[in-house]
């Protein structure tokens, strides 16, 4: 079996990799990331994977977004640091929801 979906999306994240980290989301998938109020910036709420590859597009090429030190926790979590324009912050994503397909449908990502 093929590695699990929070290690692709992780991956594609850290490599900064839109169309990647796009891809393991369900056509109606979300992602929700709070880590963004911690440096005063909006938190993001991105709705569909379409939306979710032009979202993270303009943030990796223009350098608004990365993140380091990935640990995955289990199948559905992993702790990173993320850095929203600013200092990083210690964050923590969970996978709430998958599609039958194994995709994701709900992703929330929240400062520790």
């Amino acid at each position: 079996m093929g590695r699990m979906i929070i290690q692709q999306l992780l991956s594609a994240m850290e490599k900064k990799d839109f169309v990647k980290m796009a891809a393991c989301f369900s056509q109606n998938g979300k992602l929700f990331d709070y880590g963004p109020s911690c440096n005063g910036k909006d938190n993001y709420f991105v709705y569909g994977s379409g939306q979710i590859e032009m979202f993270y597009r303009n943030r990796f090429v223009h350098n608004h977004y990365s993140i380091a030190q990935v640990r995955i926790e289990d199948e559905k979590s992993a702790t990173y640091f993320a850095s929203y324009d600013g200092p990083y912050v210690y964050v923590k994503l969970e996978i709430e929801q998958l599609d039958k397909d194994g995709l994701v449908l709900k992703a929330v990502a929240h400062p520790c």
